[in-house]
């Protein structure tokens, strides 16, 4: 498999790119293991990424003020083309809407990384 050189992209393009993906990945910590949690979200108006999630999840319980990592991609099996973001940062943790039985994490933007993968000149 051939990689593709990567274009690392600037904080503006890659909060561009993360504002319109709609699912992505919480990667945290939970017992000292990694854990990924897939997820909906939006992004907030301060570039930070917004979800909810049910209250009693193991996601709410493990990430209240701890530093976290979101990622989201929009990669293409067959060219290899597409971009990935990260972004790190503080894991707020609202209070619960107890009509809905879910609470609202803000995880606030500290770094955010983003790559782009361009077709190559012999794909």
């Amino acid at each position: 498999m051939k990689t593709l050189p990567a274009e690392h992209l600037d904080r503006g393009s890659a909060l561009g790119l993360l504002a319109d993906a709609r699912s992505g990945r919480v990667i945290y910590t939970a017992a000292a293991m990694p854990a990924v949690w897939p997820s909906l979200f939006h992004l907030a108006p301060d570039g930070g990424v917004l979800l909810r999630t049910a209250a009693d999840s193991g996601l709410a319980q493990a990430i209240g003020g701890t530093l976290v990592a979101f990622e989201a991609d929009d990669l293409h099996t067959e060219d290899g083309t597409g971009w990935c973001v990260t972004l790190l940062g503080r894991a707020v943790v609202g209070a619960e809407d107890h009509t809905t039985g879910t609470l609202e994490i803000h995880i606030l933007p500290e770094a955010v990384h983003g790559r782009r993968f361009p077709a190559s000149a012999d794909a």
